[in-house]
């Protein structure tokens, strides 16, 4: 178990970023260029198009790609026609052979190879535009940063592993707050038990285990033994359920919490993954889109485990919510005032938030 925050206090420096870095236009400008235009920009999982001819489009980026599977595999798509630059795709669904604009009828193939522009002479050979995708644990990126190299040394990568898995849903919430204070709330387990009392009666967070990288922290969670006191009449359901389908067995832990700097998470939960990403919109907004999947058995014939987890994880979803609403609230007091503020890390619960602190620094302060 790391001592981060230990370390730190005998310093004379902290890597505590400034309240102004919160709300200050001109710092999210540079984040958005430094952090994530040269960051690993994750698009979605392969699991979102299983088979030939399926396709998602990307509603938080604006619908402007999909993501579709062909003979070559999953390939990221332009989804705006050659011709009237109209959006072509709405939603999920499969195509079979051919990708259609509504508008005009122009056809596509599935690799965005323009087939046929009815009325025209010949064929204009405007193609939608392809980007080439890195793949990691079916986990989808785009851009320059070499992602297996990032995760190379990753410790619980086995553990995040989607053999078997099938998508169950997509969900869209958006947070009035900077996109830092959603990751430095994930990051740090020292709420837990004062703020979350159903999450904080599952995982064990006295059995707190780190892993850092320069690109990412790995938290491993205990899990409460026996799950005999469940906080919440919500997370009781979740208790019930999960040992009914364990046949009483106690999951090897309760929580395995990865982000991948800046923006992307991947966690596990027994019989459980999720992928969320925070989408920077402004200074003081951010959308997190959250992926849930889970084994094909339980996907397709456990039902009501599936619910009983998704309202587990939303009970503590707005419990978050209210939390990075408060700090929010807290720093802008402090920011209108011009009063620079922060407060110590306790370690190790909060060891995580130190080290995006440093990661964030360490990215931005060169060229500020």
């Amino acid at each position: 178990m790391s001592d981060l925050a230990t370390l730190h206090a005998l310093s004379s420096t902290s890597p505590q970023l400034p309240v102004d870095w919160y709300f200050d236009p001109r710092i999210h400008e540079q984040e958005m260029r430094l952090l994530f235009d040269a960051g690993p920009h994750y698009i979605g999982h392969e699991l979102m198009v299983p088979t030939r001819g399926d396709y998602y489009a990307l509603e938080w980026n604006g619908n402007a790609q999909a993501l579709v599977r062909n003979d070559r595999g999953v390939e990221l798509i332009s989804n705006v026609c050659r011709h009237r630059q109209a959006i072509i795709l709405k939603g999920r669904g499969n195509n079979k052979n051919s990708i259609v604009c509504p508008v005009h009828r122009w056809t596509y193939g599935l690799d965005g190879k323009l087939l046929g522009a009815p009325h025209f002479s010949g064929n204009p050979c405007l193609d939608l535009a392809r980007t080439p995708l890195q793949n990691w644990n079916g986990l989808l990126f785009q851009g320059k940063r070499e992602i297996a190299r990032d995760l190379a040394n990753l410790g619980v990568k086995h553990d995040l592993g989607f053999s078997g898995f099938m998508l169950d849903r997509i969900q869209i919430d958006e947070y009035a707050c900077n996109w830092k204070t959603f990751i430095e709330v994930y990051l740090e387990d020292y709420h837990v038990v004062p703020f979350h009392p159903g999450l904080g009666n599952f995982v064990a967070v006295e059995d707190l285990h780190w892993e850092f990288g320069d690109w990412y922290s790995a938290q491993t969670c205990g899990v409460k033994q026996g799950l005999s006191r469940p906080g919440t009449p919500v997370y009781r359901k979740w208790h019930d359920v999960l040992l009914r389908y364990n046949q009483g067995r106690e999951p090897p832990h309760g929580a395995i919490w990865l982000t991948y700097y800046p923006n992307i998470m991947v966690e596990w939960y027994p019989h459980v993954l999720v992928v969320s990403t925070i989408v920077p919109r402004g200074p003081e907004a951010c959308t997190n889109v959250i992926e849930f999947y889970y084994p094909e058995d339980i996907a397709l014939f456990e039902r009501e485990f599936v619910q009983a987890e998704q309202a587990a994880y939303g009970e503590t979803a707005l419990e978050d919510a209210e939390i990075c609403a408060r700090m929010t609230e807290g720093r802008r007091a402090l920011y209108v005032q011009g009063i620079n503020e922060t407060g110590p890390y306790q370690s190790p619960m909060e060891d995580g938030m130190l080290h995006f602190h440093e990661f964030v620094r360490r990215e931005l302060s060169p060229h500020l």
